[in-house]
């Protein structure tokens, strides 16, 4: 008889699993009750099956467990490696994807880039992955020590995108601390 192959989670998968075991929620079962999510639907996808989430599942999910769908699934990237030699200062290192070329030169469309996922506020200047209403885009901030505001830019001339705006008006998803790309 042929052994069982385990099947492999997906990155949300994986984060889901890790997700739910630092939570309050004594089972999974539970947990699928609380968002109002399909039965089975979690435990399948933890599990390997190539089941998906609709856009509506994925949202109850990411409210019950106190977080935005683009945090929850941080568009399909966001997966936690080790990386205590790599980025000793870094308290939670992710790996994304860019996108866009809108930070062209310094971010390659297809690149990979290590985010500090748990910068949530600009303290210095730097790149940082910010969330939109539907997305996450990488920006360069910097802080106006005038104003007090953040001066948000892309480096890819070829947009005319700047924009001087309130602290408030920026949520910070996390603070670019590396980057993988191909030579």
């Amino acid at each position: 008889m042929d052994k069982a192959v385990k099947k492999v989670a997906t990155p949300l998968g994986k984060r889901l699993d890790a997700l739910l075991k630092a939570s309050n929620f004594k089972t999974i079962k539970e947990f699928e009750e609380k968002s109002g999510v399909r039965p089975d639907s979690i435990r399948r996808l933890i599990g390997g099956y190539k089941r998906k989430l609709s856009f509506e599942e994925l949202q109850k999910v990411a409210s019950a467990l106190k977080m935005s769908p683009s945090e929850l699934c941080a568009s399909g990237d966001g997966e936690g490696i080790s990386t205590t030699n790599l980025v000793p200062d870094a308290k939670e290192p992710c790996w994304f994807q860019v996108r866009s070329d809108e930070m062209m030169p310094t971010l390659r469309t297809g690149g990979f880039v290590l985010v500090d996922c748990a910068v949530k506020s600009v303290s210095e200047s730097g790149i940082y992955l910010i969330n939109t209403p539907t997305t996450q885009v990488f920006r360069r901030i910097s802080v106006n020590p005038v104003t007090g505001n953040l001066y948000v830019d892309v480096d890819n001339k070829s947009y005319s995108y700047s924009e001087d705006v309130s602290v408030e008006k920026v949520q910070v998803a996390g603070r670019v601390v590396g980057v993988f790309q191909r030579i």
